[in-house]
């Protein structure tokens, strides 16, 4: 089951309970800003240790659909950032995967229920991120 949450709900719920915690909810909160700077973001899922009570979460670990139409190519270096993986990690402490909805809704769902399971097989939350 995805839940949808606002970035002020998920900083209620998953931002405040350790240093760690708000360090990275702050960097969710610039990456989801840098996202949506685009102009063409259809969704943004957040799993992982974050999304989960775990009090010393790694990092962020986010799922975007794109709008079918969207392209890297001639995107602002703050903005290209949170679409290269190795930049994103470093800057941001996230981890960023993204399509374009042109993959269609059978290869998202795919995708969706991989982030539902963590290493070790277990379901995890997904949420749906919404400003």
């Amino acid at each position: 089951m995805i839940e949808v949450f606002s970035l002020a709900t998920i900083r209620e719920r998953f931002g405040t309970g350790t240093p760690r915690r708000q360090f990275l909810y702050e960097r969710l909160h610039a990456v989801v800003t840098r996202l949506y700077e685009t102009g063409k973001v259809r969704h943004i899922y957040l799993f992982g240790s974050f999304s989960t009570e775990a009090p010393m979460p790694n990092d962020v670990d986010l799922f975007v659909v794109m709008a079918a139409d969207f392209r890297t190519a001639g995107l602002p270096d703050e903005l290209l950032a949170v679409f290269t993986h190795d930049t994103c990690r470093i800057r941001y402490n996230a981890d960023v995967f993204w399509v374009t909805e042109s993959i269609g809704a059978e290869h998202i769902a795919d995708a969706l229920t991989v982030f539902s399971r963590d290493r070790q097989f277990r379901t995890q939350p997904i949420v749906e991120v919404i400003p």
